[in-house]
């Protein structure tokens, strides 16, 4: 689905955890919000002191498109989705646009699937199998969740209803940890190649679908190798790139001064200039000069990255994460956009 701008209002929201709320919204113009499982909206959050762009995948099913539903964690230090929490109510507009992501079981057809997830990562994987439920799909899934703790347990009546009603769905659930006063029948402790025998025994031959904390999908995806599953039928979330990736793209530190800094273009960013080299990305350049830009994918998808270009060239390549009117406007995404030579950008309007 390409993604569009629109605009959106809040029409409900269910707590589901002590720090995770459900939010249903709707399109002002009552156009159909259409958009592939897994795949993800960006909102435009009018903060106090800024507009902050979130991306956040789509929790609900492609097949009721008259309304989308973000189920959205806050974390302890993360002043946007704590704004989500304390003031998103039924009545609240904003802007939005999407969908994006190439995450989707829609892309891939298989006999049998493996939907992994953990903590929040379970959002993608509730919209896939909604969309197979919906649809009446025979095909096999097993629809593996690990949480922390029982209480952090996302959709759990869902989950078991889908269970008794659905064919070929088998539901396993994994805690970290179950603290006093809890209690679990499941399966606890850390997932590692031995849990995974017991819980998934034919892992490597199904078509799995894995997203949750870094470390925890690149744990997956080594017991999906050791045992002897071929990559190209291992697909991970992609928001939020490796931090190897971020670091081969960083330009040569700022020079201090002990000795001459190569000549290249300058970065300057709301006034600020910011000596770099040709070729590397505004986003690079700008953390090499201490300056923060919110980023969610880094691939030119989610376009949560998006500064203004002012004066200058860049060579931008992108996966959907900016329209064509916001380019005519001078828009770039900072992740993917590499300096030609000297230019000024600002995060305003």
């Amino acid at each position: 689905m390409s993604p569009r701008e629109m605009r959106l209002a809040c029409v409900g929201r269910r707590q589901e955890t002590a720090d995770v709320v459900t939010f249903a919204f709707r399109d002002v113009e009552g156009r159909p919000l259409k958009h592939l499982p897994g795949q993800a909206l960006t909102l435009a959050l009018p903060l106090p002191d800024e507009i902050a762009w979130r991306t956040f995948t789509i929790a609900s099913s492609p097949t009721r498109p008259a309304e989308v539903e973000l189920t959205v964690k806050a974390a302890p230090n993360g002043h946007a989705t704590r704004w989500m929490h304390e003031a998103l109510r039924p009545g609240v507009e904003i802007e939005a646009r999407g969908p994006v992501g190439q995450f989707s079981i829609a892309h891939h057809y298989a006999p049998s699937f493996a939907l992994i997830s953990g903590g929040s990562g379970i959002t993608p994987m509730m919209s896939m199998l909604r969309w197979l439920a919906d649809r009446g799909e025979s095909v096999d899934v097993v629809f593996l969740h690990a949480a922390r703790a029982p209480a952090d347990f996302l959709f759990a009546e869902e989950l078991a209803a889908l269970d008794r009603e659905t064919a070929n769905l088998r539901i396993v659930t994994v805690v970290a940890d179950v603290p006093a006063g809890q209690s679990w029948t499941g399966y606890r402790g850390v997932i590692d190649r031995r849990m995974m025998a017991l819980m998934v025994p034919d892992l490597a031959r199904r078509e799995v679908f894995c997203c949750g904390p870094a470390g925890f999908m690149a744990a997956i995806g080594r017991i999906f190798d050791a045992e002897g599953g071929e990559a190209a039928h291992f697909h991970t979330e992609s928001f939020g790139a490796p931090k190897a990736a971020q670091d081969q793209d960083a330009p040569a530190p700022v020079s201090d001064g002990a000795s001459p800094a190569p000549a290249g273009p300058v970065l300057t960013f709301d006034g600020r200039m910011i000596p770099t080299v040709t070729g590397t990305t505004v986003l690079a350049a700008a953390r090499a000069g201490g300056i923060v830009i919110p980023t969610g994918c880094q691939e030119g998808m989610c376009g949560t990255c998006r500064v203004r270009k002012l004066h200058g060239e860049v060579e931008m390549t992108h996966k959907g994460g900016i329209t064509s009117r916001e380019e005519r406007q001078g828009y770039i995404l900072a992740c993917c956009s590499r300096l030609k030579g000297d230019v000024e950008v600002t995060t305003g309007r």
